[in-house]
Parts: C-alpha cells; sequence; structure tokens
C-alpha cells in the first residue's frame, strides 16, 4: 500500500513536465507565503515511531515503579490522574487565570467521565507517576500508557 501511495505521489517526470504547476498562496500584500503542514516530520510514512513498541519499553520500565496498592476503582485512579495533571500544569502555568489553568477546569468533568470509561487503573496509575517525572505532558502520556496496559 505504501508503495501505491508513493507511486501516486510522484508523478512521472514527463507527466509532471506538462502539468501546469499551481500558484503560490499570497497573503494580503500580495507576497507569496510558504506552504505550512501540521506535521513537519521528514521521516516519511515509512519511519514513523513505533508506538506499540515505545509501549511495551514502557510497560516494562513502570511495573517496577506503579505503587504496590493500585487503585480499588478507576474513579479513584482517574482522580488521581487528573489531580496529577493539574499539577504538573500549575507548574507550568502558574497564574490560575491562565487559559491553560481555564481549560483544564472546564474540561475536568468530562476528562473524569472519559478517563472512567476508556483508561484502565494501571494506565491511570501510569500516567500519574509519569507525570511526577515532568518530561512529557498528559496527551502523550495516556496514550502510552493506555497502549502499555489496556486491561
Amino acid at each position: 500500500m505504501l508503495a501505491l501511495l508513493a507511486a501516486c505521489a510522484t508523478p512521472p517526470a514527463d507527466r509532471n513536465a506538462s502539468q501546469p504547476q499551481p500558484a503560490s498562496p499570497a497573503n494580503s500584500t500580495g507576497a507569496s507565503s510558504p506552504t505550512r503542514t501540521a506535521n513537519t516530520d521528514a521521516r516519511g510514512a515509512g519511519m514513523q515511531p513505533d508506538y506499540e513498541g515505545e509501549a511495551a519499553l514502557l510497560r516494562d520500565q513502570m511495573l517496577t515503579r506503579l505503587p504496590a496498592t493500585l487503585p480499588a476503582d478507576r474513579r479513584t485512579a482517574c482522580t488521581g490522574m487528573l489531580d496529577a495533571a493539574a499539577t504538573f500544569y500549575a507548574g507550568i502555568e502558574p497564574d490560575p487565570r491562565s487559559k491553560l489553568q481555564a481549560n483544564l477546569t472546564a474540561t475536568r468533568a468530562d476528562d473524569q467521565t472519559r478517563c472512567e470509561r476508556d483508561t484502565s487503573i494501571r494506565a491511570a496509575s501510569c500516567v500519574q507517576v509519569r507525570l511526577g517525572d515532568r518530561n512529557a505532558e498528559l496527551p502523550w502520556l495516556i496514550d502510552q500508557c493506555t497502549r502499555a496496559f489496556p486491561e
């Protein structure tokens, strides 16, 4: 499938020469502006991170770091995870009136419900512990810890 995508994405030189080239987008001053992409990762589709492999490594690392006694239910685990996220982001943006803090507060009930529905106790505990490391943010940790501990 990737070969098909590559073949379709790169037309042969003789076909490319006969096709008109699109004009560059212009800003309000009439000057052309560079095209922006959401993902500037130059590795391409075949060289993306192995998220499942990273999650397996994370699982191995976290098995010894998770609390000996895990929370009894998802509600407690998710509350702890979201409290850790609030603490983490308060350290980044300490002003309680900041947009970041306001977003966390505004989405807390929905985040709690979604966590209880979709996140295992060990995954929520994994996120909570890793947030304490202060080296990764909540969305990535939820993804990786959920992959590591899907049960």
